[in-house]
């Protein structure tokens, strides 16, 4: 998958400084029991975000804010990109949110390491800088 908007420097910095994300927990987990395939795994994110940064989009603001927070694997490379999950922004969230998380389905992942990622994208397609909130996990 490859980026959606190419934002000029200014829009990009902008969006990086004012959508700060921070990553609190990030477990992957095989469901053992009725598990069906030998690599199948669920990964679920949560994390932190300031809303007094860049707010999140609502009825009346669809500029400048938040409109949905998605999930990646970057273990293939930023261009390569591989979306695992997203959710909206909840439209009446405001000052410091903690605690946000984001469920995958069950996926196929390769054995190894993944680099997992959380970003917030705009609904112009900017998205925050896919390496400030990011994990790695191992899967076996």
């Amino acid at each position: 998958m490859t980026l959606v908007a190419t934002p000029s420097n200014s829009k990009r910095a902008s969006l990086v400084l004012r959508a700060v994300l921070g990553l609190v927990l990030l477990a992957g987990s095989a469901d053992a029991l009725g598990q069906t395939a030998p690599h199948k795994h669920s990964i679920t994110v949560t994390f932190n975000y300031d809303f007094r940064l860049t707010p999140a989009c609502t009825a009346g603001a669809r500029k400048n804010c938040v409109q949905e927070f998605i999930v990646y694997d970057l273990s293939a490379g930023p261009t390569n990109r591989r979306r695992l999950a997203s959710k909206p922004a909840d439209s009446s969230a405001t000052g410091n949110v903690k605690g946000i998380s984001i469920a995958s389905p069950k996926l196929l992942f390769d054995p190894g390491k993944h680099l997992i990622a959380v970003v917030a994208r705009t609904p112009d397609g900017i998205e925050s800088d896919l390496y400030k909130c990011t994990i790695w996990l191992h899967f076996e």
